[in-house]
């Protein structure tokens, strides 16, 4: 074996890369401390000492006697001892190498750089142990943030025989990462994994590199190996969710953080981003049982009790959410992010005064922001919905809710999506037909595959008999929602209105049928189905039904007088149709088949008479 081998020098920055609680090694290799333990390789090394180090040479035995106790001082971590006895046993062999390499290495330990320098200088002028000394004055010189030199000696010694390879490159790559020259890092990590595949950091290290690098799959590979190598160290499976999160395997990033959290409960990063993932996945229950217990005991943070008040809104308990929510604004103040969580819940519980306080606050704070005219846009135009009491109705003049209206659109992104289908949404709603569409397929040509606006222009086109421009868009829909409920009874309606492919048709509304049987809307679906097939009393009964479910709609009840007056009974179908009329007086076309009806009724009294 050389004598400048693994038994004589272990890099105390190796500890840099290790776990906490870990200490590297004064004499041996740090991949031998880690799997036998200190103590039994001092033991060796002081038995190669007595049984063969000081062989052939004159030595003086109290030199060696105080080596000796020196060296099981060492491998104990009593530095002050060991220097003491290696200095006794300096004075009786003064120009031994050995107990220079001892020194020099205790010294840097204790961090008496300046006699560190000495014992390995007088090493390298002697010639002997000469790589271990260059490797302990980079130690020395990096400690005095003399990086270059550092990496200058570390390099002259990388390729020797007998060196610690594998540490010489770990030290490298620690200096690179410092100095942030992430290629020459790479390089050593990667010559310091090809000597031992199963280091934890190295693995670790290079996953980092390699995502900075923007080298995805090799990121997670590394990160994968740095997990299998110790499964308990958190911060791999941190770095892999991130990886992960940033190249959208949503999935993968959400298990990778609940590792994270199951090694450490109280990783902050890890709780807030699997938070955000569990409320874009909709894991509302999921999200609750993470962030809950966190909030009980009083240690989540305002952008955790924030998402924490979104679980609750999305589980319907509004109570304790507006408790979460108010509470951030007692401890922050008027947060304009808070206050527009409140609005939206006060205003989907028809508090609508109580929601206009907020909104008109934020519109004071951030006069320019487009989000904060939405609420007021749906209020002052009467989209919200019913109040919740006389108390909390908020009442508007047309000329105001145009206003606000106005005012969004000045101040809507029209090179945003959600912003167009906004304001689209409000324009249909409204029954303004020509903006509904321009700006509904501005958001089409921005996100083409978008259900919502796909879903909202099939309606709006269905509303202004452009049948073949709704089937166009519901078709894109299904073909990637197949199994949707909802969009199959809404595409099986839109044939049997154009009375077209009434099989398929009938097919995809029992098919929405069979998710949802008690549906109202969905009966009424097969109900105008079979009308359009000329099953005309089947239809009735369906129709029929379909109303006892949904209370006076009045779609319903003018397919019911539709299909009385095919089944030749003009009276009962006055009397739908009038029902229909007094739901939505505006309805087109319902006029005329009231008089109609009423014609006709008044026809079939005379032909009695």
């Amino acid at each position: 074996m050389s004598t400048d081998s693994l038994l004589t020098y272990s890099s105390p920055a190796v500890r840099l890369f290790l776990p906490t609680g870990h200490r590297s090694g004064i004499i041996g290799g740090m991949d031998i401390l880690q799997r036998y333990g200190k103590v039994l390789l001092i033991a060796a090394a002081v038995s190669l000492v007595t049984a063969a180090l000081w062989a052939g040479e004159t030595v003086d035995r109290t030199a060696q006697a105080y080596y000796m106790r020196g060296s099981f001082m060492e491998s104990s971590d009593d530095l002050m001892l060991a220097y003491t006895y290696y200095t006794y046993a300096e004075k009786y062999e003064p120009d031994n190498a050995r107990i220079f390499l001892a020194l020099a290495r205790v010294t840097l330990e204790m961090g008496k750089l300046d006699e560190t320098r000495k014992y390995a200088g007088r090493l390298i002028e002697k010639g002997i142990y000469e790589s271990s000394a260059r490797l302990i004055l980079a130690e020395v010189e990096y400690e005095e943030n003399n990086r270059g030199k550092a990496i200058e000696l570390l390099e002259s010694i990388q390729d020797n025989e007998g060196v610690p390879k594998f540490e010489v490159y770990k030290f490298l790559a620690r200096i690179h990462l410092e100095n942030e020259d992430f290629a020459a890092a790479r390089v050593s990590l990667e010559k310091a994994r090809e000597l031992d595949p199963g280091d934890l950091f190295v693995h670790y290290r290079l996953g980092l590199i390699y995502a900075d690098m923007g080298d995805a799959a090799k990121a997670v590979e590394s990160l994968r190996e740095a997990i299998a190598v110790n499964p308990g160290f958190a911060g791999s499976h941190l770095a892999l969710g991130s990886i992960l999160l940033h190249y959208r395997n949503v999935e993968g990033a959400a298990k990778a953080f609940e590792d994270v959290i199951a090694l450490d409960p109280g990783n902050r990063t890890a709780v807030t981003e699997l938070s955000k993932l569990y409320l874009q996945q909709g894991r509302i229950e999921d999200g609750v049982e993470l962030l809950e217990p966190l909030y009980t005991e009083r240690k989540l943070g305002e952008s955790g009790k924030l998402i924490l008040g979104r679980f609750y809104y999305g589980l319907g308990r509004d109570e304790d959410a507006l408790k979460v929510f108010h509470g951030l604004l007692a401890l922050h103040g008027e947060k304009p992010q808070i206050m527009r969580a409140v609005a939206e819940i006060e205003m989907d519980r028809g508090n609508f005064r109580t929601a206009f306080k907020y909104l008109d606050r934020l519109v004071e704070i951030e006069p320019d922001l487009f989000n904060n005219y939405v609420g007021l846009v749906l209020i002052a135009n009467g989209l919200a919905g019913e109040p919740s009491s006389p108390e909390e109705d908020k009442k508007f003049s047309s000329v105001e809710g145009t206003m606000y209206l106005r005012e969004a659109v000045r101040r809507m992104d029209r090179s945003r999506y959600s912003d167009n289908f906004i304001i689209g949404t409000v324009y249909r709603k409204l029954g303004d037909n020509e903006r509904a569409e321009q700006f509904l397929t501005t958001a089409e040509k921005l996100s083409p595959e978008a259900r919502d606006v796909l879903v909202e222009l099939a309606a709006l086109y269905e509303e202004m008999g452009r049948l073949d421009e709704a089937i166009e868009r519901i078709i894109v829909v299904h073909k990637s929602e197949p199994e949707d409920a909802s969009i199959n009874n809404f595409y099986g309606y839109l044939l049997a209105v154009r009375g077209d492919n009434l099989d398929f048709a009938e097919e995809l509304v029992r098919k929405a049928l069979g998710e949802d049987p008690g549906n109202g809307y969905y009966l009424d679906s097969l109900g105008w189905v079979k009308f359009r097939k000329g099953e005309f009393p089947v239809a009735l009964e369906i129709l029929l039904g379909a109303s006892e479910i949904v209370d006076d709609d009045p779609v319903i009840w003018e397919h019911i007088g539709d299909t009385y007056m095919e089944l030749d009974q003009p009276e009962l179908a006055l009397e739908s149709y009038n029902r229909s009329a007094e739901v939505d007086p505006d309805r087109p076309m319902i006029g005329d088949k009231v008089r109609e009806a009423r014609s006709a009724a008044s026809g079939a009294e005379k032909k009695v008479e």
